[in-house]
């Protein structure tokens, strides 16, 4: 199982240069929201326990953090352990972060890389949001199916710039899904500028849980299960 991760998006990428467990759950909006001139809504946005600020986008039923979260504490004031060693990475049974090769210079654009321990606290995200169930990520890319998006669902949530290779997306709804990369259950770093991401908080069987991937070979969303070891991204959702 440790390698299933990997296989996925090496195979997908490779391709492109040779070219169950929640139940769905309606979402209470921000009465603060406003459009912008292309159609987008914004929400209230967000603020974690460290004082970074979020804007987040209203999609269907849905508030969404616009941006990856950054914060190096828990939302009850716990510091979460920031690990660099390979090794120690690979041990853990804890949640911990990292920034993309353990540079400080990826955490303004891509944020932090969190393994699912610290996801499974319940505390990763500001007061009032939460880390996403499966169930609720696919409300996200049903409604984007039912929308005129059926097969680009990953196009319409891409950046419009960031991608490798020029394989931009159209950001429709002002998601902004960059390419941050991830790491890997053993601690190597994977392909930042290619691909992104995300945690839900949803396990598929033991050591393992149900993710997003947006890549730059595939127009859809990729929804894959993977090591809890491993680092990826978050988006919160609002409560």
């Amino acid at each position: 199982m440790k390698k299933i991760l990997l296989g996925f998006i090496a195979i997908g990428l490779l391709t492109f240069v040779g070219c169950k467990k929640d139940e769905g759950t309606t979402n209470t909006n921000s009465n603060n929201t406003n459009s912008s001139s292309s159609g987008i809504q914004y929400g209230a946005g967000a603020k974690d326990i460290d004082g970074n600020t979020y804007q987040s986008v209203i999609i269907g039923n849905q508030e969404w953090m616009v941006e990856n979260l950054r914060t190096s504490k828990y939302s009850d004031g716990t510091s979460i352990p920031n690990v660099t060693s390979n090794t120690a990475w690979s041990n853990l049974s804890t949640g911990a972060w990292s920034y993309y090769n353990n540079s400080s210079s990826n955490d303004a654009t891509y944020g932090k890389l969190y393994n699912w321990y610290a996801v499974e606290t319940s505390k990763l995200c500001p007061t009032g949001w939460h880390v996403p169930t499966d169930a609720e990520w696919t409300v996200l890319t049903d409604y984007l199916t039912a929308n005129g998006h059926n097969g680009t669902e990953g196009t319409a949530l891409k950046s419009t710039s960031g991608w490798n290779s020029g394989v931009n997306g159209t950001d429709d709804y002002g998601f902004l899904g960059l390419p941050g990369g991830y790491r890997s259950f053993v601690g190597d770093f994977y392909y930042i500028g290619s691909s992104g991401s995300w945690w839900s908080s949803s396990q598929d069987g033991a050591g393992t849980v149900w993710g997003r991937h947006l890549t730059i070979a595939n127009d859809n969303v990729y929804k894959g299960f993977n090591d809890e070891e491993s680092g990826f991204s978050v988006r919160c959702l609002r409560d």
